[in-house]
């Protein structure tokens, strides 16, 4: 049976999961690290995606996008091409570094635009990788912290969701991200399968746009 249609359109929210194939390793050194995110601040820019957050795991990523234009396939065939070509270089290695197929879950921003941001950064805690989620080099939370990383260039949309007062914003920010996830939120954004994320008249939506086509 053939993998649904991706939808997209400009405007579109998406959490991306993308894995090592085979659950491999994607990154094996700091270097690669910070080549993926060279890559993906250019690539960003290239096509006109704004990151909200990002968690670069050990066997896999997690993006939440904003596309600006209906072209999220193409992005992450760019991203996942480029970044395969490195690491097999780097490495003498050949064939797939990424699954076939990045997952992707179409985002509902306005119910679950804090709580995907909340999931994606304190990932590398509750995986055990460290105590706190500011400790983690390698994901967006410090962006947050500091006013922007390059990949997350403006993290005042989120911010401004606390408080129209930058300090007390980022105050109630980290409160926020300290706060634990209720178990049945965990396991609907810890869904690694595709399909949306949003209430019920949202995936119905989305579910009958996506059976026309």
């Amino acid at each position: 049976m053939p993998a649904p249609l991706r939808i997209a359109y400009p405007g579109a929210h998406y959490h991306i999961v993308a894995r090592g194939n085979n659950k491999s390793d994607l990154f094996f050194d700091t270097a690669d690290r910070l080549e993926y995110i060279k890559r993906l601040r250019v690539s960003i820019g290239e096509f006109d995606i704004r990151v909200h957050a990002y968690a670069l795991m050990t066997n896999h990523v997690h993006l939440f996008l904003e596309t600006q234009l209906a072209n999220i396939s193409e992005f992450m065939f760019d991203i996942t091409l480029g970044f395969t070509k490195y690491i097999n270089s780097k490495y003498s290695r050949t064939g797939h570094l990424f699954e076939t197929r990045f997952k992707s879950r179409l985002v509902q921003k306005d119910a679950y635009f804090l709580s995907l941001l909340r999931y994606i950064h304190i990932n590398p805690a509750k995986a055990g990788i460290v105590a706190k989620p500011e400790s983690y080099a390698w994901s967006s939370h410090h962006a947050y912290l500091v006013g922007g990383d390059g990949v997350v260039r403006d993290p005042w949309e989120a911010l401004a969701l606390f408080s129209e007062n930058p300090e007390r914003a980022l105050k109630q920010y980290i409160e926020f991200i300290n706060q634990d996830i209720p178990p049945e939120e965990w396991k609907i954004l810890d869904s690694k399968r595709n399909g949306f994320l949003g209430d019920a008249q949202f995936r119905r939506q989305f579910r009958c746009a996506q059976s026309k086509r």
